[in-house]
């Protein structure tokens, strides 16, 4: 595995530290006139510089693995498939399973791609996405989580239809599903987006990118 340059260690620890303040307090405020700590900043779930460094390690190495997957057709040939269509600040997903067995942070379960008439294939790819299959805590987040909370938001979906083409309709229910041969999923594991391809200025980690609307 590649070393990690300084300069892409402080870049990337200092976008982490923005996407965790800007999660954890908000909009931004103002700093009083003796810089005391403002109240709020007791609230924020606490992450250290050892998390942060990992983290910043872990992302690098998400993206040297898939780096070779800016070719949407190395995807295809590596078994992911388009799930579902166009979704908007979400891109279209390529999905190689939605059941994995473990985390590999080198082998995202889904891949994000943008539509770009000029990327090989028509697209671009501009971020991955994890699955973590553990119960809810009672912060409403997952235990264990394989990222630090201040800085990863989880989310689930329920009732989730995949049809034998992989398309994704909404809104039927588990009978419907099963007799258009689909599979029904009633609830997904927890899920994470992390834009690693394409700059989000809502953060590394927020569940939709602007850039794509």
């Amino acid at each position: 595995m590649k070393a990690i340059s300084a300069a892409t260690v402080l870049f990337l620890v200092l976008g982490l530290i923005a996407v965790a303040q800007h999660q954890q307090h908000g909009d931004a405020q103002p700093a009083s006139d003796n810089m005391m700590p403002h109240p709020s900043h007791a609230a924020g779930v606490p992450i250290t510089y050892a998390e942060l460094k990992q983290t910043v390690a872990e992302l690098d190495h998400a993206r040297q693995a898939t780096a070779k997957y800016q070719d949407v057709h190395v995807a295809e040939a590596d078994g992911y498939q388009v799930l579902g269509p166009e979704v908007g600040g979400m891109g279209v997903h390529f999905v190689r399973t939605l059941e994995p067995k473990s985390f590999d942070i080198e082998k995202p379960p889904i891949l994000l791609y943008a539509k770009d008439p000029t990327a090989p294939g028509g697209y671009s790819l501009a971020g991955v996405s994890y699955l973590w299959n553990a119960p809810e805590g009672p912060d409403g987040q997952p235990v264990n989580s394989p990222f630090p909370k201040s800085l990863a938001r989880w989310h689930r979906h329920g009732h989730i239809c995949v049809l034998p083409h992989l398309d994704n309709p909404h809104g039927l229910s588990e009978e419907q599903c099963r007799a258009q041969g689909g599979q029904f999923i009633a609830q997904s594991q927890w899920l994470v987006h992390v834009w690693i391809w394409k700059d989000n200025p809502s953060g590394v980690f927020s569940p939709e990118n602007p850039a794509l609307k």
